[in-house]
């Protein structure tokens, strides 16, 4: 494997993280502390290097909202995004004519283990250190294993069968062997739970913008939610819906707005006054547009009435054609002080996992309450649903158009519930059943032979 596990967060922090301070970041570190065991001889130090690996989930790998991220790249991969532009590498994504040598595909692999790297530098290092309280101590490492179970999701639901990387130890990482899926399912769920133990109930910051107790929990609902465990989705959706920490927006303008009261974890843009790189991946002015435009199957699934469509997507005209994109970040520029945060969780979610997973339990009626509660913010009439299959039908409908754009969650909808093939093939002419995972990156087979074989199909 690629040396992306070299000690690299320390000079990352330097350059993007000091040099892009607000109320977020501000954390004043002498450049002579910014080397080896000395970070966790300081709680200053050791919480920088955390803070740290938010930012590079906002600037790079699979949760940035550039045009690199999952939300764009996932966008068009599924069905929700038709492409417009000339980036031919872009396109493939949109085509399905990915090969393993596809630079993006690369991208994707090598951040995210160089973000493990750091993950995993940050649990040594406060492993290894007497010098932090152990309230403060446990706090950092609830952080980091959450992270580490974060990005690992995404890493083997995009690839299927990865390495789950636990060391900084470069040799061993260099001849490292794939993870059964069993085994990674296994660990995720292990890091999650050792995170919620140690993780407080409240934010470690004002804003919510690190990972705490709840944010956990909801990344535990998920995983379930995608491994078929409904009892213990519906259990964890409840426990973050049921601990009085979150309130319904009622109000659909104001959802994506930093001060929902039903956020559960944000990116924090980096500078004051900086919004979401998503907005500027997504939201166009004029036709025909660069960037890729939401699919009319997108636009056409939301009921009539439904103010989603109206607030979420924006119509862009030129003579007799017209796009549409969507918009559910409208800032695009500094707005002196930012506005919108790119949003990870947000309490909708929890409710579309819990109407999932009562409906796969046959709980209908409790099923009905949260997917009609998400149904009616929307200004839509209760799911005429009645029977288990028809709920579970209508929750796919509503995540479809509540969660669109958002960190792929459309993608690994249809992979999950075995629909891609349904769904993609009869508007994908390239589409192939193997590329429900990508291809491991051909360089990162070439370096090592362990990673072999390659995944089907490619």
């Amino acid at each position: 494997m690629k040396a992306i596990y070299k000690m690299t967060w320390l000079t990352i922090f330097t350059v993007m993280f000091l040099g892009s301070c607000d109320s977020f970041t501000e954390i004043n570190v002498p450049q002579s502390q910014l080397v080896g065991p000395v970070v966790f001889e300081d709680v200053n130090t050791a919480t920088a290097a955390v803070l740290n690996c938010y930012a590079r989930l906002r600037e790079e790998g699979m949760i940035t909202g550039t045009a690199f991220g999952l939300s764009h790249i996932m966008g068009n991969y599924a069905d929700e995004l038709s492409f417009y532009g000339s980036n031919a590498t872009f396109q493939s994504f949109n085509d399905h004519t990915i090969v393993p040598s596809n630079s993006f595909i690369a991208t994707l692999w090598n951040s995210s283990y160089s973000q493990l790297y750091d993950v995993n530098s940050i649990i040594e290092g406060l492993e290894a250190t007497n010098a932090i309280p152990q309230m403060e101590k446990d706090k950092l490492m609830g952080e980091a294993l959450f992270l580490r179970a974060y990005i690992h999701f995404y890493l083997t639901n995009c690839f299927g069968e990865i390495p789950y990387i636990t060391t900084t130890n470069y040799l061993q990482n260099a001849i490292v062997s794939k993870n059964s899926l069993a085994q990674i399912k296994q660990y995720i769920v292990q890091d999650l739970e050792d995170a919620e133990a140690l993780l407080p109930s409240n934010y470690p910051s004002d804003e919510r913008v690190r990972a705490n107790k709840n944010v956990a929990k909801a990344m535990l609902a998920r995983q379930y939610l995608y491994v078929d465990n409904w009892e213990q989705a519906e259990l964890y959706a409840t426990d973050v819906i049921n601990s009085g920490a979150y309130s319904w927006e009622l109000n659909i303008p104001n959802v994506f707005l930093k001060e929902n009261p039903g956020i559960i974890w944000v990116l924090h843009p980096g500078i004051a006054g900086l919004n979401t790189k998503d907005a500027r991946t997504f939201v166009f002015s004029a036709g025909p547009p660069i960037k890729p435009a939401l699919a009319l199957d997108i636009v056409n699934a939301f009921e009539p009435n439904d103010s989603r469509k109206t607030n979420w997507t924006r119509t862009i005209a030129n003579g007799s054609q017209s796009w549409n994109h969507s918009y559910k970040y409208k800032k695009t520029l500094n707005t002196g002080t930012s506005q919108e945060y790119t949003i990870l969780f947000r309490l909708a979610e929890m409710y579309l996992i819990r109407a999932e997973a009562r409906a796969e339990q046959s709980k209908n009626s409790e099923a009905l309450q949260d997917l009609n509660k998400v149904r009616n913010r929307a200004g839509l009439p209760n799911s005429l649903a009645t029977t288990r299959e028809g709920i579970i039908e209508a929750v796919m409908q509503e995540r479809k158009v509540e969660l669109f754009t958002e960190q792929g969650h459309r993608w690994f909808d249809l992979k999950r519930t075995a629909r891609a093939a349904a769904v993609l093939s009869p508007i994908k002419p390239n589409w192939q059943n193997t590329q429900v995972v990508f291809p491991i990156p051909e360089a990162e087979l070439l370096r090592n032979p362990n990673l072999l074989p390659q995944n089907g199909g490619y």
